[in-house]
């Protein structure tokens, strides 16, 4: 009886395709550019970020995984001069525009010239952590945290697992972790 468990686990093995195209290292996936409009809210307890600290921040992590080059940051509920002496209630937040790529959808119609350009694209490993060469410390864990909330979901991701356990007024008691894979346009030529 457990030998035929064997050959039907063995015969299950063998007639499961290899990893499926557009896996990492795999052949490339054909996709388009997508645009996205997002705002990002920003209320963190450990760190502030000034409204251009927040901006190159969100900037540097988005184009790490892979949003074209010519995405629009505005920084809204800055610091205005004439108010200065009085404590904003909420930090800074983000109007995002920007275009990542994502697998076509037929009923998708574009938004701007550009938008669902078709291009080839790869699914390619991510890791966001801690990393003094990217100039993301622990104390980024709750930028960190609300990116993973709010933008993340966004883009087209696979296998992916995070590790985020901050602690507030902490700047050393939290940890992150985002790890998986994300789709990635390939060099055009």
């Amino acid at each position: 009886m457990r030998l035929h468990w064997v050959f039907a686990l063995l015969a299950i093995l063998l007639c499961t395709p290899a990893r499926p195209a557009g896996t990492a290292g795999g052949a490339p996936v054909a996709a388009v550019w997508k645009e996205q409009h997002l705002r990002f809210y920003y209320m963190g307890r450990t760190s502030r970020y000034s409204c251009d600290g927040l901006r190159d921040k969100v900037r540097a992590m988005l184009l790490d995984l892979g949003a074209r080059r010519d995405l629009a940051i505005t920084a809204v509920g800055c610091e205005n001069p004439a108010a200065r002496g009085r404590r904003q209630s909420l930090g800074p937040s983000l109007n995002l525009v920007f275009s990542t790529p994502a697998v076509p959808e037929t009923a998708a119609k574009p938004l701007h010239a550009g938008d669902l350009t078709a291009l080839n694209a790869r699914f390619e490993a991510f890791t966001i952590t801690s990393d003094a060469f990217r100039n993301m410390g622990v104390a980024d864990c709750e930028l960190v945290e609300e990116f993973a909330h709010q933008i993340l979901p966004k883009l087209v991701t696979r296998n992916l697992k995070q590790d985020i356990t901050c602690v507030p007024f902490q700047q050393s008691g939290g940890r992150f972790l985002l790890r998986g894979e994300i789709l990635r346009s390939l060099p055009q030529g």
